[in-house]
């Protein structure tokens, strides 16, 4: 998470594009990724070159983005290629063109610099060029905003070689709830990737991925918890090129995700631009993943001739996208494979066909391990799309199953997770006695749970008793709320919160007239 003073400069790059009546913040999103990706490929030069100095040798050319020589830009032009430009590699540098004139700047990142990240057949840059295409530059006429963030970015505190702050700086600008997409917080994130352990060797898969965060922290806790396992040739080139799998219909989620994905040291991710639940988008991939991770999108549904058959009969027919991903998951899984996903609470306790169906699938079919339900306050629906205002909480919970496709579910584990260690407001401020820490050792030692009545936090619910109850996996059914007390404030502090709330309102009228006036 950043703080301080860097979440300011990072703050003050964005007023500028707000400035510079660049405000939605998709365009602000699309724009500054670029150009943070450009800079982050000659800030990770530097650092090779710089150790390389070190120890007396010269960096290997063929792993160098910016090589000796002249990169040479070519297109077809009926049927036969042609040089189109050529520059020295060193020119194409961040280092080499942050302080040229305005114009000069704005030339030499539009006419050479963008070409060279979109070229595909430069692998200096990976498959990014593949998630590029579509990116079209924002800056023209808009010269002195284009000077004015490379400026800014240029700031040492912005080094791009620590891949935890590229990734934070990434997860805090896409934050605003870009595309109209909820954005999954990093400590459920990393809740999520605790409880269920990934390991050397697993194929994991997010096939909603947005900007990959559960790819990332996977990565990152397999790297914290098998470091030396990592160190062998072989599971180091599992880890970078065949275990790591993305998905996401908006090309510029893919383009972000895979950015994230690189950064943080995966080499190779395995991103695609597609909808898994559509036609047969998703035949290579069914009976891989040991690991499915996901926060799917909440609301919608697809047109019924495009989704996949598979998927339409574990639901249905019902073509609602929160029960289409959790049927794909269990396409997606081996057998033994596990998975995760967060859910609207409605997915729990509807009682159309389409709902139960998915429900019995899970408790009946497969493995039903664990329902954690979460406060509303986690996720904030935008109150319209691509805004940063927050609108009406949606109440989720994580379900976490095995797929056996032979039943073997006898009990389901139940949380009632209240406290995130945020503050209920929008605000959300951090706050004492977060139930996180507790939920996973709990889940790490269900074998203890057993004894733990339906009145406390967390209880299991015989499979039998799931059943009679038309397999319902809302927590509320089952909970015991009868010892439960309850403490309210005194009458004159409630009276206060009150008042203090009707000077908020009555001064953002007064705000709201004066622009209105104005």
């Amino acid at each position: 998470m950043i703080t301080g003073t860097l979440k300011k400069k990072i703050d003050d790059i964005r007023q500028v594009f707000y400035n510079e009546n660049m405000a939605q913040p998709t365009d602000i999103v699309t724009q500054l990724t670029i150009l943070m990706f450009i800079k982050m490929l000659d800030d990770k030069q530097t650092a090779v070159e710089a150790q390389s100095s070190l120890i007396g040798i010269k960096p290997n050319d063929d792993d160098l983005t910016f090589k000796n020589g002249n990169y040479v830009y070519k297109e077809k032009i009926n049927g036969q290629e042609h040089i189109v430009f050529q520059i020295p590699y060193e020119d194409l540098r961040w280092k080499n063109f942050k302080n040229l004139n305005t114009d000069g700047l704005a030339k030499r990142i539009k006419n050479n610099v963008i070409p060279f990240i979109k070229d595909q057949n430069n692998k200096a840059v990976g498959k990014f060029a593949r998630f590029a295409q579509k990116y079209s530059y924002g800056f023209d006429d808009k010269e002195r905003l284009l000077a004015t963030v490379v400026d800014k970015l240029s700031d040492e505190q912005i080094n791009f070689t620590n891949t935890d702050l590229i990734g934070d700086v990434y997860e805090y600008i896409c934050g605003s709830g870009i595309s109209g997409q909820f954005r999954t917080p990093r400590h459920i994130i990393d809740m999520a990737v605790e409880m269920m352990k990934p390991k050397l060797g697993e194929k994991i898969i997010d096939p909603a991925m947005g900007t990959a965060g559960f790819i990332i922290e996977s990565a990152k806790y397999i790297s914290k918890h098998q470091a030396n396992e990592k160190l062998n040739k072989e599971n180091n080139y599992l880890f970078n090129n065949e275990m790591f799998y993305g998905c996401d219909t908006d090309t510029n989620m893919a383009r972000i995700g895979y950015m994230n994905s690189i950064l943080h040291n995966i080499k190779n991710p395995q991103i695609t631009i597609d909808s898994l639940l559509e036609h047969d988008n998703a035949q290579e991939f069914l009976g891989k993943f040991d690991l499915v991770l996901q926060n799917p999108p909440f609301a919608g549904s697809i047109v019924k001739s495009a989704i996949n058959t598979r998927l339409l009969k574990l639901t249905n027919n019902a073509t609602n996208t929160e029960l289409l991903f959790v049927a794909l998951m269990i396409l997606l899984l081996k057998l033994g494979g596990r998975g995760m996903s967060i859910v609207p609470d409605g997915l729990l306790y509807k009682e159309a066909k389409g709902y139960r169906n998915l429900r019995k699938e899970l408790v009946d079919n497969q493995r039903l391990v664990a329902v954690i339900s979460m406060h509303s306050s986690i996720f904030k629906q935008s109150n319209k799309k691509g805004s940063a205002s927050k609108g009406t909480g949606v109440k989720t919970s994580f379900i976490i199953f095995q797929k056996t496709n032979n039943g073997g579910t006898d009990k389901v584990w139940f949380y009632d997770m209240s406290n995130d260690g945020f503050s209920l407001d929008d605000k959300r401020l951090p706050v004492e006695g977060s139930n996180i820490p507790d939920i996973i050792n709990r889940y790490q030692s269900l074998d203890k749970e057993n004894e733990r009545s339906r009145s406390e936090q967390s209880f299991f619910v015989p499979v039998e008793e799931i059943r009679q109850n038309d397999y319902i996996l809302a927590m509320s059914r089952y909970k015991d709320n009868s010892n439960n007390s309850y403490e309210y404030e005194q009458p004159d502090v409630i009276f206060e919160k009150i008042k203090k709330l009707n000077e908020e309102i009555e001064q953002m009228t007064n705000d709201l007239s004066n622009l209105l006036n104005d």
